[in-house]
């Protein structure tokens, strides 16, 4: 059962709880910079041998959650170590998905379960309780899985099935693939674009989507 919550001014922060065989995991969304603050980062997170992930510290998901219009969800253990997170926020207006300019686009930008904690369903948990806001049904929502930041080495699977495995978390929540002309999407054929259309978004938002996807990259409008 999720719970509902106020945090000041925002908008309202849903919780939940998820019973694993390590113990009592909580869950919650749109979590203000003195809530990270309060927690300490668990030690499987962002140990990748080929990369050196975005998000190291605190510090990065205190400002990701200081964003106004940010989503950043949170799992935590009762020693308050934060084992995984899910942050949904507007892209960067000097990315190609920032150039429509209207707020209606928004990007899960980052997930991650550390290392310790894998397979126990945090991953679902999270996307599902982010996606609770009614308020998706008015926005698209899109992801980008790049080979490069996926841990290959813990997990023992091919990019092609590690692929499949991101496929399998976000197809239930109404997310799809799409091809893209984006040459970072396209730089590996394992790496996927992926979003998921609101029910209420208009025919011509759809549009405007689909013609950014196909966009040529030296048709983008430059800021």
């Amino acid at each position: 059962m999720s719970r509902s919550a106020e945090s000041g001014a925002r908008k309202a922060s849903k919780t939940a709880d998820l019973a694993t065989p390590k113990g009592v995991v909580y869950i919650s969304t749109r979590c203000s910079p003195h809530f990270v603050d309060s927690l300490e980062m668990d030690e499987g997170l962002g140990v990748f041998p080929q990369y050196r992930s975005i998000i190291r510290n605190k510090d990065t998901l205190k400002k990701i959650a200081g964003h106004e219009d940010a989503n950043l969800v949170i799992a935590y253990t009762e020693e308050r170590k934060i084992v995984g997170y899910v942050a949904f926020c507007h892209p960067s207006s000097q990315e190609r998905w920032g150039k429509n300019g209207r707020g209606l686009l928004y990007e899960l930008g980052s997930i991650e379960v550390s290392r310790g904690w894998r397979r126990l369903g945090l991953a679902k948990k999270m996307v599902a309780l982010g996606l609770e806001d009614e308020d998706w049904e008015d926005k698209i929502l899109f992801l980008t899985g790049f080979s490069w930041h996926w841990d290959l080495q813990e997990t023992g699977l091919t990019k092609s099935n590690y692929r499949n495995m991101l496929m399998h978390i976000f197809e239930p929540f109404g997310f799809r693939q799409f091809y893209t002309t984006e040459p970072n999407v396209i730089m590996d054929s394992a790496n996927m674009l992926m979003a998921r259309i609101g029910a209420r978004v208009s025919d011509e938002d759809r549009e405007r989507f689909i013609d950014l996807v196909f966009a040529e990259p030296h048709t983008l409008e430059l800021c």
